[in-house]
């Protein structure tokens, strides 16, 4: 296990010993929706190489959770969510400065690679027997897939075919890749190379797709508050926009 991974089992066994979130010697930790596992891994990366000595402790999660986490005390410096929503709540107690967007991001219907149920677009998710998983409706994730629901006026036929509200979007796609599901709803970028050999992809209607918003903000109170501002300026900078661009995540 690397240096960055021993810490965040450690920040990980903290948080269950005790029911918060236990801080680690670094220049900042972040905490980051779960679709941003990826970017933010080479982010972090990018960012020790040009800040020799440096170290980002990375923790992801669903936004509602983190942003319950947070609003319950728990210490960090940075905080990116996927929605405005759940930063919204966190600035409201307080606990972050004033957030910025960095990223977008859009949705698409999966489905597993022998697709049992013949799915070929998003209606079919309204089909009577079609297994289908989202995200939590507190979650991001979970929230958009239910909004482009609605606007195609199927919301109520699908909510009936859930067989399983997930903590979270990559929760999603490992259920639909694993054959658990008939069809979920993920984010674009959840598509990584492994995931694309394991799933069939069909896109959200442009008339209902959901433009997911990601704000980044500083910690009111940061545990370290130069590598909180570094890092959340090295996420918005020229290196951490084409690492975002890189992983299929838009402008913001």
């Amino acid at each position: 296990m690397n240096r960055r991974g021993r810490r965040s089992a450690l920040l990980a066994a903290g948080l269950a010993a005790c029911g918060c979130r236990e801080a680690q010697p670094a220049d900042a930790v972040v905490l980051a929706a779960a679709s941003l596992t990826e970017p933010f891994g080479e982010i972090a990366a990018a960012y020790e190489r040009s800040h020799p000595g440096a170290e980002v402790v990375l923790e992801f999660a669903a936004s509602s959770t983190l942003a319950a986490q947070v609003r319950a005390g728990a210490p960090f410096d940075v905080l990116a969510t996927a929605d405005e929503r759940t930063m919204s709540e966190a600035w409201r107690a307080g606990r972050v400065r004033e957030p910025a967007t960095f990223a977008s991001n859009r949705l698409v219907v999966i489905a597993p690679r022998d697709d049992p149920a013949g799915v070929r677009s998003i209606e079919d998710l309204a089909r009577p027997g079609v297994a289908v998983v989202l995200a939590q409706a507190d979650v991001p994730a979970g929230a958009y897939a239910r909004r482009a629901l609605e606007g195609l006026g199927i919301a109520g036929r699908v909510e009936a075919n859930v067989v399983s509200n997930a903590l979270d979007v990559r929760a999603v796609a490992a259920a639909v890749a694993l054959g658990e599901a008939d069809a979920g709803i993920v984010y674009a970028t959840d598509l990584t190379p492994a995931l694309r050999g394991r799933v069939r992809v069909f896109p959200v209607p442009e008339r209902v797709s959901v433009r997911a918003v990601y704000p980044i903000a500083v910690a009111a109170e940061p545990e370290h508050p130069a590598g909180a501002r570094a890092f959340a300026d090295f996420v918005r900078s020229e290196a951490g926009r084409a690492i975002l661009a890189a992983h299929g995540f838009g402008p913001p």
